[in-house]
């Protein structure tokens, strides 16, 4: 997804030029491989944190709000991130114990077998 110069030809996905609004201004969007829906999604969430940190901080100038609206996004993606990987890693261990489980019951039946 890159921004680009009003002259660009670049489509969004729907093959018609993209134009979201971030903070009162507008952007042409291109990327042939993300949703429209997707990227105007992340646009409206943007612009959402640029008005709360301005709401917050007082208006300020927008470039200094996209930056910290960027690190604010940046962080909740590192969040989510370790999230994730601590409940793939919590899975792994319980398919681990569960498969350990049914190995060794699987290993009492065939011992049950074999003595009868």
């Amino acid at each position: 997804m890159t921004a680009l110069n009003e002259g660009s030809g670049t489509q969004g996905a729907s093959g018609a030029p993209l134009i979201v609004q971030i903070y009162d201004q507008p952007f042409r969007i291109g990327s042939s491989s993300t949703d429209d829906d997707q990227i105007r999604q992340a646009a409206a969430y943007l612009d959402e944190k640029m008005r709360k940190l301005a709401s917050h901080r007082g208006r300020g100038v927008a470039l200094e709000l996209a930056i910290l609206a960027a690190m604010e996004i940046a962080d909740e993606m590192l969040i989510a991130q370790q999230r994730r990987e601590q409940v793939l890693a919590d899975a792994d261990e319980r398919i681990d114990r569960f498969t350990q489980t049914l190995e060794s019951s699987d290993k009492e039946d065939r011992t049950d077998a074999d003595s009868s």
